[in-house]
């Protein structure tokens, strides 16, 4: 009968060995294959070219660890059952110790070997119970680490998607810039038949040119001709400039001989201004018939010579304060005897705007053409719009 028990031991544990041997193995190894191969499937996809990342890798990757969460499952399940195998190994044994010793009388079996027995199976019980504990406690080890590895394996993924997105926008980017290469190559192939046909236009034109150009050299051996012609003409017009020439200076001479010879010594340039403007019709140059005060000795004041010496003596006789326009000047009389008869002379050859009985003012004209000055004008005509003082201040200077 002993032998009988310690076979059932022997057996049992066995049993119970076996199984959870290979529980434990499954959890501390027996698949580490699997989990080594996750792991490196996304270390390999990390590490490597990013172009070799595709949609196969991340399959495999969320394979792998559909396969780990299965494989804990199965390990705990596993566990669970051997320890609910051990439970009933240790009522089998206490109840074959309770069976012992109620037959102690009846069996050939003393109670030394029996509880020998018992307390052998009791110490492989307690050594199972540690080893189930070591084992245990290195399956959650391990079950942490599976953890572990499944959230790098997550991240992994996270990380493989995130990359499969920024490789998608690269081929998005590379598509959109060979697309734009393509339109600049048709660009450039339209601007080649452009230039083919730029070229050809180039060809038609040099043709037609060279013919202009044959023409032009027909033209130029007339233009030779030509040329030579209007030199001679050329010639014979400086001949003939050179005598206007001296025509001129002829006529500038004589000029300056009436200049010369005038009664009051002008410019040749103030008797031709004055001369161009008798022509054109602008001044009369003529005495009217205005009376003179009673005894005033009037001047001539015609002619180029005598307005001048007329105009000189006027702006001799008075002393001008502030110079301005005739409306604005100030001045006073110094000589009202040569003021007089000058204003008087003035007024007989070109008219007084300041009396409707007298002839229109002409001196307007001798500013423009530039024979008398701004300061001249408003003397003049201040002197005509005041002749009443003029006339009033005359007899009384015992001239």
């Amino acid at each position: 009968m002993k032998l009988g028990l310690m076979a059932l031991a022997a057996l049992t544990a066995a049993i119970i060995f076996v199984g959870c041997g290979t529980a434990v193995g499954r959890a501390t190894g027996a698949d580490a294959g699997s989990g080594n191969t996750a792991t490196m499937v996304g270390t390999g996809t990390t590490a490597g070219s990013t172009s070799g990342v595709t949609n196969d890798n991340l399959t495999v990757v969320n394979e792998n660890l559909a396969s780990q969460e299965a494989l804990l499952v199965g390990q705990e399940k596993a566990l669970d059952k051997h320890q609910a195998e051990l439970e009933n190994l240790k009522e089998i044994v206490t109840a074959f110790e309770s069976n012992s010793t109620g037959k102690e009388n009846s069996a050939d079996v003393t109670v030394g070997e029996i509880k020998a027995v018992a307390e052998e199976v009791s110490n492989m019980s307690d050594q199972l119970e540690n080893d189930m504990a070591v084992q245990g406690q290195h399956l959650e080890e391990e079950i942490s680490m599976m953890h572990f590895r499944i959230t790098s394996l997550e991240e992994q993924s996270t990380f493989i998607q995130n990359l499969l997105g920024d490789i998608q926008d690269e081929a998005e980017a590379i598509r959109y810039s060979v697309s734009t290469i393509a339109d600049e190559i048709q660009k450039s192939d339209d601007s080649v038949e452009q230039l083919i046909y730029s070229f050809d236009s180039i060809v038609s034109t040099t043709e037609n040119f060279q013919g202009q150009l044959n023409s032009l050299e027909g033209q130029a051996a007339f233009l030779n001709v030509a040329i030579e012609q209007s030199t001679s003409a050329i010639e014979q017009l400086d001949d003939a400039l050179g005598e206007l020439d001296d025509a001129l200076e002829e006529v500038s001479e004589t000029q300056e001989e009436f200049a010369e010879s005038s009664n009051y010594p002008v410019t040749v340039e103030q008797f031709n201004t004055y001369a161009n403007l008798i022509g054109d019709g602008l001044i009369n140059d003529e005495i009217n018939s205005m009376p003179a005060p009673e005894a005033m000795i009037v001047p001539d004041c015609a002619g180029p010579d005598g307005s001048r010496e007329c105009i000189d003596k006027l702006v001799s006789s008075v002393n001008v304060g502030v110079d301005g326009t005739y409306e604005s000047i100030q001045l006073s009389i110094k000589d009202f005897c040569q003021a007089a008869e000058s204003a008087y002379g003035l007024e007989r050859v070109h008219g007084n705007r300041w009396d409707p009985t007298v002839q229109s003012d002409v001196t307007a004209a001798l500013l423009n053409a530039g024979f008398i000055s701004e300061s001249e004008f408003s003397i003049i005509q201040w002197s005509l719009k005041n002749r009443g003082i003029l006339e009033d201040g005359y007899p009384s200077t015992g001239c």
